[in-house]
């Protein structure tokens, strides 16, 4: 059981923490590309030991136009694949202290991430703290590419790493 003895009636959701938020990075012989996802909903369910990240992949972008078109239409093929998951069907770790409302500890998040028409068991290792009443949740996963299905999106001038890191920042309070 996820967050035993953490007694929540409902589901708690995870928003960008201040500076915070869901970003990713990926290397490239032009240097390192930084993006971030704009639109996304993320909860976690301590009775259930569950929790759900859904991604509006449409959403995503570095900034960068041309970029991000090939980001959006050739690599991830959004018209097609508009959503990005992760649905936690498990977490363990530091489930006392997280159960207490107070301090810190790490937790890994065992469940199915799905990008494009792939889904692939993953483990996504994160650390909490509670600060002021609020939960605040920070990671990062490494995440191939080609385990996706997704094209080198790399061209002539700038070659792409085949894998990029998916990090993020968020907050929450039980309601």
């Amino acid at each position: 059981m996820l967050f035993a003895g953490l007694a929540l009636a409902a589901p708690m959701a995870l928003t960008p923490a201040p500076g915070g938020g869901l970003r990713f990075e990926v290397g490239s012989s032009a240097g390192a590309v930084v993006g971030h996802a704009d639109v996304f909903s993320c909860t976690i369910d301590p009775e259930a030991g569950t929790g759900q990240l859904d991604v509006d992949a449409t959403s995503l972008g570095t900034g960068h136009g041309p970029r991000d078109q090939r980001l959006l239409v050739f690599a991830l093929d959004v018209a097609a694949f508009p959503a990005i998951s992760f649905l936690a069907r498990r977490i363990e770790g530091s489930l006392d202290a997280l159960a207490a409302r107070e301090g810190s500890g790490a937790l890994r998040l065992a469940g199915a991430l799905r990008i494009r028409d792939v889904t692939m068991e993953a483990l996504v290792a994160a650390t909490f703290q509670w600060e002021s009443g609020t939960l605040r949740l920070r990671g990062e996963h490494p995440l191939a590419l080609a385990d996706f299905g997704i094209p080198d999106p790399s061209v002539v001038l700038a070659r792409v790493e085949p894998t990029l890191r998916v990090q993020f920042d968020l907050a929450g309070s039980p309601e």
